[in-house]
């Protein structure tokens, strides 16, 4: 996979000028383009060549010009901004002049992709729910366990073949990468599963269904803030636990957190950050193109996560036993098929969840006979 997109980015810098104009084209002809370049098994050059006789109405000054806007909590100086930057040069040698804006506040970027400020953003997975069901319940609970299984999933997404599951409504999903898990953190290793927090101070963030629904059950009593704000909360001690992602609780808590406080080391499910775009902005052979290279991208978020992760010390992390995760995974099996049926999860993403699972992992008991 590693190869195939080095020579599409390699060949896509070969084609210069775009000499066909759209409108000269007839309805067979852009079928026929449109065809190529959603064809994974026709050489690159061509699938190239089609993409650029195809959209030859969007130049200008010899580029479709677009703008990204970027949530990262530490705007141009943070990691998620910086592997955008790189993107951002990739992306000329297809024709593609992208200007990166940054964001700190997430809920401003939504409200400026809504009202079409910003052509695409680069947005937390929860908050993708808004936009795509599907590709919003890449973070359900317990639907991907581990990293490998995340990666799976999105190999699977770049396929052309899940290219209309990818739009709904007005936008398109242009790409899915890690930002790690999402974890329970306490302020003592004495308290290490949520059944333990009924009646305590939990912080969520404001927008995740997921981890709300999950904070729900448990009894506590709840508080909803944006991401920064309710990990700051936890670190002082003004609350007892947190539900979160773990790149919110290194870049919020670093140096903040109280000595006795950690992390309790059972993954809750996926946390993601993934690019959704204005789909009249973004046709359907540009926004595959763009999924094959953030697929290409993938490693360099995971290795950036677990960067963060390796200054987190050992001691931080609480692990459980054998029993506990048995009874987490089940916990989450059960909310996970409840908020399928509340209509939050898309059915048919968790069915090719489970199907990775197996793929993964067929010891799993729900892989049997499967």
């Amino acid at each position: 996979m590693r190869l195939r997109i080095y020579t599409l980015i390699f060949l896509m810098g070969l084609f210069s000028p775009w000499t066909v104009q759209a409108n000269e084209l007839d309805p067979r002809q852009e079928a026929r383009l449109m065809a190529t370049i959603m064809n994974e098994n026709i050489p690159l050059e061509k699938r190239v060549v089609a993409l650029k006789t195809l959209y030859s109405d969007l130049l200008v000054d010899g580029k479709i010009q677009r703008s990204f806007c970027v949530w990262d909590m530490l705007g141009k100086a943070g990691p998620v901004y910086a592997t955008v930057e790189d993107q951002r040069f990739r992306s000329l040698h297809y024709g593609l002049e992208l200007t990166l804006v940054p964001y700190t506040d997430e809920a401003k970027l939504l409200a400026d992709l809504k009202n079409g400020r910003c052509d695409a953003g680069l947005i937390s997975g929860a908050r993708t729910l808004e936009f795509n069901r599907f590709t919003g319940s890449l973070e359900a609970l317990g639907g991907l366990p581990n990293l490998l299984e995340l990666q799976t999933m999105v190999q699977l997404l770049a396929n052309p073949r899940m290219a209309k599951k990818m739009e709904e409504g007005d936008y398109v999903v242009m790409g899915v990468a890690s930002l790690g898990e999402n974890y329970l953190y306490t302020q003592s290793a004495a308290v290490l599963s949520l059944a333990q927090l009924k009646g305590k101070s939990l912080g969520v963030p404001l927008y995740d269904k997921s981890l709300e629904a999950l904070a729900q059950s448990s009894e506590a009593k709840l508080d909803q803030r944006e991401l920064l704000a309710v990990v700051d909360r936890f670190a002082t001690g003004e609350l007892d636990a947190l539900l979160a992602p773990i790149v919110g609780f290194y870049i919020g808590a670093s140096g903040k957190v109280r000595a006795q406080a950690g992390i309790v080391n059972l993954p809750l499910s996926q946390s993601t950050i993934q690019l959704v775009g204005r789909k009249a902005r973004f046709p359907t052979g540009l926004a595959q193109i763009l999924r094959e290279d953030f697929l290409f991208k993938f490693e360099s978020y995971a290795q950036r996560v677990a960067t963060e992760r390796a200054n987190i010390p050992r001691s931080t992390w609480f692990n459980v036993d054998a029993a506990q995760q048995e009874a987490l995974t089940n916990s989450l099996a059960q909310l996970r098929g409840a908020l399928e049926k509340q209509g939050v999860y898309d059915a048919h993403m968790l069915a090719l969840m489970q199907k990775v699972r197996c793929r993964v992992d067929n010891s799993r008991s729900e892989c049997r006979g499967a």
